[in-house]
């Protein structure tokens, strides 16, 4: 299993393909298997690299390293030991801070960013107004998710998050088969990390305004049906952003509807400088 220590963390990565890098950062409670079609996909003319952040998954579960700003140096520190350069990043959802940070940290080395889902950018508390059609606080739902992993283990967690998607989890497919693969990722966790997903997304600060500093072209990717949609009349005024909408998706356009997220990616891909 390709384990790599960066920033006193143990990470999970894969590398798949040859050609100009491709990087996929996967938002809060996900996991490297969220892009698994665009993996597929992309490996053939593209170098794409896919990981688990830092108390994902397979990554390690540190006693505390969740800031914003301490996961984007691991994301600085994976791809200066991959020595990844001239990029194009792919971020969803509560991984967009971490890519936008990143972007505006390391701007010769990013070709290329894609926003999918990026409401987070409003940073904490502002981001909970966004999350309307939601019954709780995005840290009260993972301390629920805690306490029905304790309960009723990983198996019970599944079947609750099914039952209760709906009310709990309005980003989730409408598809039963997507909608299980998503369900799995968000139980494949150790317990601790739904406790220590508060420490990142309490320290996300206001990055709508940022945007604007970075130079690079910049993709926007939401699915139409999204409870908290994208807002890209807030960039309007930045020249090189641009916004894709994709029909019959709510937040994970990747796995719901994969060929039209590829589509999307691969007119991007197909416009950016070498």
């Amino acid at each position: 299993m390709p384990i790599t220590r960066i920033n006193n963390c143990d990470i999970y990565y894969e590398h798949h393909g040859r050609g100009p890098d491709l990087v996929f950062v996967h938002g809060e409670t996900h996991s490297a298997a969220l892009f698994d079609e665009q993996v597929r996909h992309f490996s053939q003319r593209y170098r794409c690299l896919v990981y688990d952040r830092r108390g994902h998954c397979r990554s390690e579960l540190t006693p505390y390293g969740y800031s914003l700003w301490n996961q984007t140096n691991d994301l600085i520190s994976l791809m200066e030991t991959l020595q990844v350069k001239n990029a194009v990043i792919v971020a969803v959802a509560m991984s967009t801070p971490i890519a936008v940070t990143y972007t505006l940290e390391r701007p010769s080395v990013v070709r290329g960013l894609v926003l999918a889902s990026w409401y987070e950018l409003d940073g904490y508390p502002l981001l909970e107004r966004r999350r309307q059609k939601h019954t709780m606080s995005f840290g009260d739902l993972h301390l629920l998710m805690l306490e029905k992993l304790n309960e009723l283990g990983r198996e019970g967690l599944m079947r609750y998050m099914e039952q209760e998607y709906e009310k709990l989890f309005p980003i989730f497919p409408k598809d039963a088969t997507v909608r299980a693969k998503l369900i799995e990722i968000f139980a494949s966790h150790q317990p601790g990390h739904y406790a220590e997903s508060g420490e990142y997304y309490t320290s996300l600060p206001h990055l709508v305004p940022a945007v604007s500093k970075i130079r690079c072209p910049i993709l926007g990717i939401c699915g139409r049906d999204d409870p908290s949609p994208d807002r890209p009349e807030l960039l309007r005024d930045i020249a090189n952003f641009n916004e894709v909408w994709i029909a019959g998706a709510r937040r994970f356009a990747m796995l719901e509807a994969p060929e039209e997220f590829n589509a999307a990616l691969e007119a991007f891909l197909g416009e950016l400088a070498p």
